[in-house]
Formats: structure tokens, C-alpha cells, sequence
């Protein structure tokens, strides 16, 4: 790659779904199924992370929406914690 070569929008998007999913730690999910899910998940948190972020720059926001963001980060977290931990089960018992 040259060093004005830019990043196409789907490398871009795939760049970044890699990225939240290696955050995660959601990059050794087995199903196909489970990946699209979360890939979509991803790409919608994207999206969402771009309004966070203004939010939290913005003057203009009052402190009870930052705190549901920072409930709904929380929750967005737990539910990637019991995915993982969901597809090591079934993993497991796919191996028995």
C-alpha cells in the first residue's frame, strides 16, 4: 500500500468490527450464526459510540443521560461477557 492509499468503507467498517470484537475478546466465537449477530451488534455500537462521545463533549448534556449511557455501556458489556462465555458452553459440549 502506498502512503496515500485510502482505507475503502467496508475495510474501514471491517477494521472496525475487528477491532471492538478483539475489545471484547469475541473473536473466537465458533458459530456462524453467533458472528453475524454480533457483528451487527457492532456495527450499531459504532454508531452509538459516535453519539457517546458527543455527549460527553457536549456542555449541553445533562448528567442524567450521561449516566444512562454509562448504564446502557454497562449492560452492552455484561451481555458480551455471558455471549462469551455462552459459546465456551456450547463449545464444550460439542467436544463431549
Amino acid at each position: 500500500m502506498g502512503l496515500f492509499d485510502k482505507e475503502s468503507k467496508e475495510e474501514k467498517q471491517a477494521r472496525k468490527e475487528q477491532e471492538i470484537l478483539a475489545k471484547y475478546g469475541l473473536t473466537s466465537l465458533t458459530h456462524t450464526t453467533d458472528i453475524e449477530s454480533v457483528k451487527k451488534i457492532v456495527n450499531e455500537l459504532v454508531g452509538t459510540g459516535m453519539m457517546e462521545a458527543g455527549m460527553k463533549l457536549s456542555m449541553s448534556a445533562k448528567a442524567e443521560d450521561q449516566l444512562q449511557v454509562c448504564y446502557q455501556r454497562a449492560i452492552m458489556e455484561q451481555n458480551f461477557i455471558i455471549i462469551r462465555q455462552l459459546d465456551r458452553l456450547a463449545h464444550l459440549l460439542e467436544s463431549r
